[in-house]
C-alpha cells in the first residue's frame, strides 16, 4: 500500500501523506482532497455495479448547499423550491460565514454556496460565481408611522434614525456615498442580518434600508411603506460553484431554472 501511495504522489506531483511521524502518518490537505475524490468515485462505481448486475436503483441524490448567515430567506426558498417536489432527491443546507463555506466548497463538502457577496478576488480562479438575481435597495418604515413615499428625504433623515446593512454588505460603499449627500443622517446602527433588519423596519418605527427582496412580503402585505427606492444601488445574489469541474448536475439545473424565473 505504501508503494502505491508513493506512486500516486509521483503521478500527481503532490505530497498526500505527512510522514514526519513515521508511527503516525497523516493525510495532508491535498491528501484529504484526493481521498474525498476517491470516495465519491468508489460510491459511483458501486452504484453502477448494483444497477448493471442487480437492477438496483441508485441511492437518493444529494445536493449540499451552503448559505451565508443572514442571507435573505426569500432568496434561499426560491432557490430550493424546485427540490421540494423531487422525492428521489435530498438536500442539506448549512449556514456560516462566507470564508468557512468557501473552504467547504473547495474541499467538496458542499456543492454550491448561496451568498450576497462575490468570491474574494484572490480566490476567483478557484470558483465560478453565477449571478442569479439583483435587488434594489429600499428605504422603508412601518406603516404605522404615517410617513408617505417621498423624494425629499432630508427632513425624514433629520427626524428618524436609520438602520443600514453592516460593513460586510457588498454595496456598502455605494450606500455610504448616497447617504453622505445629506447633512444630517442619524445612523441608529448597522445590522448584517437581513431578517433582523426587516424586524427593525416593521416593529421599531425607525427607518431601515435593505434589499427589496429581503422585505418583499411585508411590502406586499402593506406592513411597511417604501419611502424611497435606490434603483441605482443593488444587492446581487450569487450561487458559487467550483471553477474547474462541472457543477453537480442538479445544482446546474437549479441555477438554470432560477435564471429563467
Amino acid at each position: 500500500m505504501t508503494s502505491q501511495v508513493k506512486q500516486l504522489e509521483d503521478n500527481l506531483n503532490l505530497e498526500l501523506v505527512n510522514r514526519s511521524n513515521p508511527r503516525r502518518p497523516e493525510l495532508t490537505e491535498a491528501g484529504r482532497k484526493v481521498a474525498a475524490y476517491a470516495e465519491s468515485i468508489f460510491d459511483a462505481s458501486r452504484e453502477l455495479l448494483n444497477w448493471a448486475t442487480k437492477g438496483a436503483l441508485p441511492k437518493k441524490r444529494i445536493v449540499r448547499i451552503g448559505a451565508i448567515s443572514g442571507l435573505s430567506r426569500n432568496f434561499q426558498y426560491e432557490f430550493i423550491e424546485p427540490l421540494l417536489e423531487e422525492a428521489d432527491l435530498k438536500f442539506e443546507i448549512v449556514t456560516g460565514d462566507q470564508e468557512n463555506l468557501m473552504e467547504q466548497l473547495f474541499d467538496h463538502h458542499l456543492d454550491v454556496v448561496l451568498t450576497s457577496k462575490n468570491a474574494n478576488p484572490d480566490n476567483r480562479s478557484r470558483f465560478h460565481s453565477h449571478v442569479l438575481k439583483s435587488s434594489p435597495l429600499v428605504i422603508v418604515v412601518s406603516k404605522k408611522s404615517g410617513l408617505k413615499p417621498s423624494k425629499n428625504l432630508a427632513p425624514i433623515f433629520t427626524n428618524f434614525s436609520l438602520y443600514t446593512p453592516g460593513r460586510h454588505f457588498e454595496a456598502k460603499p455605494e450606500l455610504d456615498a448616497f447617504l453622505d449627500k445629506f447633512n444630517q443622517v442619524k445612523i441608529g446602527g448597522e445590522i448584517d442580518d437581513t431578517a433582523l433588519l426587516r424586524l427593525v423596519a416593521v416593529k421599531s418605527g425607525s427607518l431601515a434600508v435593505l434589499p427589496e427582496m429581503g422585505i418583499i412580503n411585508e411590502i406586499l402585505n402593506k406592513e411597511v411603506t417604501v419611502l424611497y427606492k435606490l434603483t441605482q444601488i443593488e444587492q446581487r445574489f450569487y450561487a458559487i460553484t467550483r471553477q474547474r469541474q462541472d457543477p453537480n448536475p442538479d445544482v446546474r439545473r437549479l441555477i438554470e431554472k432560477y435564471r429563467k424565473q
